[in-house]
């Protein structure tokens, strides 16, 4: 199992997914060898056997393109590109054009210093307290579920003024894309240093069988709190993949993926205290920071209100929890679906935390030692077992 991949909004698959993607390809190839697109399916012979969910999906497809350093150009090459702004129709049209918007001075500079000081604190305890999310030899970290991590954070995930000047504007955008009653999916910090940040090519709504509808089921905003650049570690993306001029998908079962991405790739320009809107079908990975120091970022992803659960069963009674078998743990949400459902950044064995991690500071060192449940997990077992962590303390399975 490959230990080193970071909590992000990217979607993972495990390897037994990652069998049952590859059948669903097969019976894909297998549906369209057997279709005659001339005959008349009405009177013609139908299927017998159920295969809705064997649909192909994009996740595997573009492994490997993004670590080609050497064909990643940069985004101010080329000026027809989104460029910061304020304006939202120009916002609109650069996000249905190109997959992206750039708003422009989305955060004031005490902003952008407040956010980072409680961002660069809450990591260093997580670090300290041996609960850190390490990846990369030590050169990323990740810092999940921000809500109960600071006001601050609470804040600009749910995109009030006083944490980012221009969140009223991106809430704004975000209704238009998204619909009126969007749900938050996942808001994270990020903290990438030299040689560190590199990511597989995906979409963010790759888990959704192909082909996609032809509006985004997600958006992710990307606020830099550092600058980004091809050198600094930016978010690599492919500009106007998700989408033909018709509204077509381009990313579909047909596509020759590997042909459709490689030497396309572009780190994205943007200055500190703007914000990036990004269409979930739209490309992306994380980009590797070649140069000293660190690139500081929060990543909020919203996704559409259908997107979820008819009724909200996670909210059991712990006594009542205690009773539930496994498999019902499953059906109510424990458990994750590729990245989907994680807790506290866990994407191994997530459940209802008794000590969840919450709101640090290395002023308060008295607080490190609380039993926090991430000690105990899998994941937690999964990041400590390389020889370079140093910053997990897995204390092995919870004794009853």
């Amino acid at each position: 199992m490959n230990t080193d991949r970071p909590v992000s909004t990217a979607p993972h698959l495990d390897m037994e997914h990652e069998i049952a993607e590859l059948r669903a390809e097969i019976a894909h190839l297998r549906a369209r060898l057997a279709q005659n697109p001339n005959r008349d399916t009405k009177d013609g012979e139908w299927p017998t056997e159920i295969t809705y969910g064997q649909q192909m999906r994009s996740l595997t497809q573009f492994a490997g393109v993004s670590k080609d350093l050497d064909a990643i150009g940069r985004t101010s090459d080329h000026p027809k590109l989104p460029q910061p702004s304020r304006e939202q129709a120009q916002l609109e049209a650069d996000f249905i054009r190109w997959g992206y918007c750039l708003v422009a001075d989305a955060m004031t500079s005490e902003q952008v210093d407040a956010l980072v000081e409680r961002l660069l604190d809450q990591a260093e305890a997580e670090r300290t307290a041996g609960i850190a999310h390490v990846t990369h030899e030590g050169t990323t970290q990740f810092v999940p579920n921000l809500l109960p991590k600071g006001q601050i954070f609470r804040d600009l995930a749910s995109l009030e003024e006083n944490a980012a000047v221009g969140a009223p504007l991106v809430e704004t955008l975000l209704r238009k894309i998204l619909g009126e009653d969007f749900y938050l999916a996942t808001a994270h910090g990020s903290i990438v240093q030299q040689g560190g940040g590199i990511q597989e090519l995906h979409q963010d709504q790759g888990f959704v069988p192909l082909p996609h509808p032809p509006y985004p089921l997600y958006s992710l905003i990307i606020w830099g709190f550092s600058p980004f650049s091809l050198e600094e570690g930016a978010t690599y993306l492919l500009p106007g993949s998700h989408r033909a001029p018709d509204g077509a998908n381009l990313v579909h079962p047909d596509t020759d993926f590997k042909a459709f991405a490689r030497g396309k790739l572009l780190a994205l320009d943007m200055p500190p205290g703007s914000c990036a809107i990004l269409d979930s079908r739209l490309l992306h990975s994380g980009g590797e920071r070649t140069a000293p120091g660190k690139r500081l970022a929060s990543r909020v992803l919203y996704c559409r209100g259908m997107m979820r659960q008819q009724e909200n069963l996670i909210a059991c009674a712990d006594p009542i929890l205690d009773q539930l078998s496994p498999k019902l743990k499953r059906l109510i949400g424990y458990y994750s679906y590729y990245s989907l459902g994680m807790i506290d950044g866990n994407r191994s064995d997530p459940a209802k935390p008794k000590v969840p991690i919450g709101e640090l500071s290395m002023s308060r060192p008295e607080e490190f030692e609380q039993d926090f449940d991430f000690r105990h997990t899998e994941f937690a077992r999964e990041l400590a077992e390389n020889e370079w962590n140093e910053w997990v303390d897995y204390r092995g399975p919870e004794q009853e």
